[in-house]
Parts: C-alpha cells; sequence; structure tokens
C-alpha cells in the first residue's frame, strides 16, 4: 500500500572531496545519478512531489530533474548556510495540499522503497510528529549522534564537529532522513540559530528544539547500507557495487542465468527477462531490454537495444540504440548502430555493421559487410564484402534491395539505388543503376588473359628491382 507524502530531498552541497566539476549529486552509479536513485525509490514508495534544493552547479541538477520525468520543484539555496537553511529555503515553496514530508539527502542512492514506505506508516501509526531515521554503526566518526532520554525517546542529534568526547562515543547516528509534518517545519524551522563553531543553521537542530517542547518524537532504525551517503570517489564505487550485488541478486532469483556476475556491468534501468542468460564480460546500458530466451555471448556490450525472444548474440558484438527481433542470429563481431532493425530468423555475422538500416525476415549478412541508410527484404541474402555507399560527401542516400535477391560478394551499390526482388547482382559489381525485378545486374571490367605474359612482367620487374638495388 502506498501512502502519500513528499520529498524534501538536500541536493545542493558543493561536494568538494569528489575533486569533480560535476555536482555530486549528479555523479552515477549503475547508470542512474545519486540524486535520481534517491528520487526513484521515493517515487515507488508513495512520493507525490519533490522539492529539490539545489544550489551548487543548479543549472545541470534542474536538467537532471527534467530528464526523470518527475513532478519536481527545483528550490534555490542561493548562499550554502546548512541543512536547515537549505528547509528553509522550501518552506515558501510547498504546496498547501503537502502535509507530510519526507527530508532526505540526495546522495544516497541505496536507500531502499519498502524501507522507506515502512518508515511512513510507522511514523503515521505512532502519531510522532517527527521520526527520524537512524544507524547504529560500530565506527560512527563523520556522523551527527543520536541522544536518546533514559525512556529511549530522542531527545537531540549531535553533529560531530560539534559533540563532546562522551558525544562522539555515542555510535546510534542521524541517517539524514526525516518524517516530519509541515505544521512541525512552520514552527520550529524559522527558531533556527547559527551553531556557534560552524555558524551553520543545523537541520538537527528542529530535534532539540521538539523535544524541549515535549513533542512526540521517534526513531526508526536503517541498516546501515541503505542510508550510505557518498562523500568521495572511492565510495561511490562502493555504493555502486552494492547496487549491483543487489541488482544482479535480484535477477538471478527471478531466473535470469548470469554466467559471472562478478564480471558483469549492468545498468538499473536494464530489463532482464527470465529464461535469458549472459555471459562473462557483458555491458548492459540504457533501457535495453533483453527477452525471455535470449543467449548473450561473452563480452557483448549492449546500449539502449532490444532483443527479442530467441535471439543469439555471438561474442564481441557490439549494439546501440538497435532492435533485434524473435530469433535472430548477430555476431559475433558484430556492430549495430543506431536504427538497426535486424527482422525475424535474419543473420548478422562477423565483421559486419548495420546502420539506420532494416533488415527482413531470414534476410542475411554473414561476412565483413556495411549496410548503412538501406532496407534489406525478406529472404535476401548479402555476400561478403558488401557495401552500402550511403554517402556522397553531402547526404545520405538509400539503398534498396527487394525480398529473395541474391548479392553477390564484394560488391558495392552506390545509393540512391533499388534491387528489386528476386534480382542478382553478380560478384565485384558496382551498381549505380536499378537492378529490376528478377534481373541480374553485372557491372565489372570483362577479363582478359594474355598468355605468356606473367612470365615478361615478372622479369621486367625483377629488372626495375635490381637497378634501383645498384
Amino acid at each position: 500500500m502506498q501512502i502519500g507524502f513528499s520529498t524534501i530531498a538536500l541536493a545542493a552541497g558543493k561536494g568538494t572531496r569528489m575533486k569533480s566539476p560535476l555536482p555530486k549529486v549528479l555523479h552515477r552509479a549503475c547508470g542512474r545519478s545519486l540524486l535520481g536513485h534517491v528520487l526513484h525509490a521515493a517515487e515507488a514508495a508513495g512520493a507525490s512531489h519533490h522539492y529539490v534544493i539545489v544550489g551548487h552547479g543548479g543549472e545541470a541538477v534542474v536538467n537532471e530533474l527534467k530528464s526523470l520525468n518527475i513532478a519536481a520543484t527545483e528550490v534555490w539555496q542561493k548562499e550554502q548556510k546548512g541543512t536547515g537553511h537549505a528547509v528553509q529555503m522550501a518552506l515558501p515553496a510547498l504546496r498547501p495540499a503537502d502535509e507530510l514530508f519526507v527530508i532526505v539527502n540526495g546522495d544516497g542512492p541505496l536507500l531502499k522503497a519498502d524501507s522507506l514506505r515502512a518508515m511512513v506508516a510507522a511514523h503515521r501509526a505512532s502519531g510522532a510528529d517527527l521520526t527520524l531515521g537512524v544507524m547504529e554503526l560500530e565506527n560512527p566518526h563523520g556522523y551527527g549522534r543520536v541522544l536518546n532520554l533514559a525512556g529511549g525517546a530522542l531527545s537531540a542529534i549531535v553533529e560531530e564537529k560539534e559533540a563532546t568526547a562522551e558525544e562522539k562515543a555515542v555510535k546510534l547516528v542521524n541517517g539524514g532522513l526525516y518524517v516530519v509534518s509541515r505544521a512541525y517545519l512552520a514552527e520550529f524551522l524559522p527558531k533556527l540559530v547559527p551553531s556557534a563553531k560552524a555558524g551553520e543553521l543545523y537541520l538537527t537542530d528542529i530535534v532539540a528544539a521538539g523535544a524541549a517542547a515535549k513533542r512526540n518524537l521517534r526513531t526508526f532504525a536503517f541498516k546501515p547500507e541503505e542510508l550510505m551517503g557518498v562523500n568521495d570517489l572511492e565510495q561511490l564505487n562502493e555504493v555502486e557495487r552494492l547496487l549491483r550485488k543487489r541488482l544482479y541478486g535480484e535477477w538471478m532469483r527471478s531466473g535470469v542465468r548470469l554466467d559471472a556476475p562478478e564480471a558483469l556491468w549492468a545498468d538499473v534501468t536494464v530489463n532482464l527477462e527470465p529464461g535469458c542468460r549472459i555471459g562473462p564480460n557483458v555491458v548492459l546500458q540504457g533501457n535495453s531490454r533483453v527477452a525471455t530466451g535470449v543467449v548473450v555471448e561473452a563480452g557483448c556490450v549492449i546500449i539502449d537495444s532490444q532483443l527479442e525472444e530467441g535471439v543469439e548474440l555471438k561474442a564481441y558484438s557490439h549494439l546501440e540504440s538497435a532492435i533485434v527481433r524473435k530469433n535472430a542470429h548477430v555476431g559475433p563481431y558484430a556492430r549495430l548502430r543506431p536504427k538497426a532493425d535486424i527482422g525475424e530468423e535474419a543473420r548478422i555475422g562477423n565483421f559486419v555493421e548495420v546502420k539506420n538500416t532494416k533488415m527482413g525476415k531470414g534476410a542475411k549478412a554473414n561476412h565483413l559487410s556495411y549496410l548503412g541508410d538501406a532496407e534489406v527484404g525478406e529472404g535476401t541474402n548479402i555476400g561478403c564484402g558488401f557495401i552500402a555507399c550511403n554517402y556522397d560527401g553531402v547526404n545520405k542516400n538509400k539503398t534498396t534491395i527487394g525480398k529473395n535477391a541474391f548479392v553477390g560478394s564484394n560488391v558495392q551499390a552506390v545509393a540512391p539505388v533499388t534491387i528489386g526482388d528476386d534480382a542478382y547482382v553478380a560478384t565485384g559489381s558496382v551498381i549505380t543503376r536499378d537492378v529490376p525485378v528478377g534481373a541480374l545486374g553485372i557491372a565489372r571490367v570483362k577479363q582478359e588473359n594474355k598468355e605468356g605474359y606473367a612470365q615478361r612482367l615478372r622479369a621486367r620487374m625483377l629488372a626495375i628491382k635490381n637497378g634501383k638495388g645498384k
């Protein structure tokens, strides 16, 4: 069951330890930005709207929000005065209908939708005014310590740079996740004062203020992994490793055969259907789909491509924005560029490159050819070394080859040109004019044999060679 709320995502920080001009929340892990992971989990948990605090690199963050295609409002924090100040900036932008908010860091990609949903449900069930997401760490260095009263009620969060030695020994830490009402934020955010040491407005201080006012403050425990943030590239690598482990486990439990999960590089946006098999050292990126019964052999790269049922993708083939239809065979060492559409039961062999070309059902190009801006009919055979000469230096032109045609080896088709159904093109031809239906097209120099000429030619060449050597 989904429980309605809105999110306030903190995404304005510089992330100086990343040592990158890219805003920290836009660094990608497993094919999605850190911020995208957070908002995706919130959407799945029932969030109806997102308020995203932007500052450093804000325009890039706004562009990312647009690409995510979610209901979001950017809130600008022009000056970086702390997390409390960031949420203060959001107050005027909140919609009147929004009553419950989840405040979340924009750099925590491991947050699970189920856990967030459970936290919101627990908050509602307890009648709490504020619920804080917490975790217990053996080494809590760098985290705000969570302090409880004798009865276990939440009393305060102390940032490490403000903590005493006794407080630093506490292992229960702030996970940076809050469930809180609009009324609570409206009451306590305006009362924040700058910290004595750092001069910042800490969001954590609304906890101490609520405790002093005898409000109902609760905690909700998470596994530490889920609230892990990213502060440098080493931590980015670690969260990406954990994301992939989680993703691959889900796939294998659903019936996907991964021959070597430790040697697979796949994005969370990829769709692998039960019954497919993925070999070692495969790269799967973007909005790719691999259907039931597909076999992907070692070393293939698949980007934003669709492989329908029963496809066999042989080793070290590279696909980008391509479609391979049912029971087709591709590779090894094939390259399918954008808008390649390989028909059912068609075959694309080794060292064949296909771009913006539709191959009909059962059509074949098995060896060392280039098909660009072309259409090849059902049942047609394309011989070794074929080139669709599509570019005249200014424009791209189309080559059309009909059904059940036979195109011999080492043929060049100079587009625009059409080869009709059932036509036959002789090996070695350069086709510059249309070949009618059922016709033989032959365009090559007539062979001439000169008897005894080879010996005379060889002698002349040797004489030239010996003369140059003197």
